[in-house]
């Protein structure tokens, strides 16, 4: 490719190991009454539950942190994700 990037592969979530982590759309995505449901229809037990949320209050603080000061877009976003993940 004539010495350029072409692709980047983020294998940063690879290999976590803990269904929880896919949770995190719960928080990031959907309002509280869609994310009841979400739970619901999954039958996801309390602490798989909790882990989802800090897997989300994670990467949302990590994602404000890197980003928020220079894309408000990231930290509107972001913010809410943290909000949503520590109301539950």
């Amino acid at each position: 490719m004539d010495g350029r990037l072409s692709a980047v592969i983020d294998f940063g979530g690879l290999g976590i190991g803990d269904p929880a982590c896919d949770l995190t759309v719960a928080f990031t995505l959907m309002s509280a009454k869609s994310r009841a449901a979400f739970r619901a229809t999954l039958g996801m037990d309390d602490s798989t539950w909790m882990r989802g949320r800090g897997w989300a209050l994670a990467t949302g603080l990590n994602a404000y942190t890197s980003y928020a000061a220079v894309n408000s877009r990231v930290a509107a976003q972001t913010t809410r994700q943290i909000t949503e993940a520590l109301l539950g």
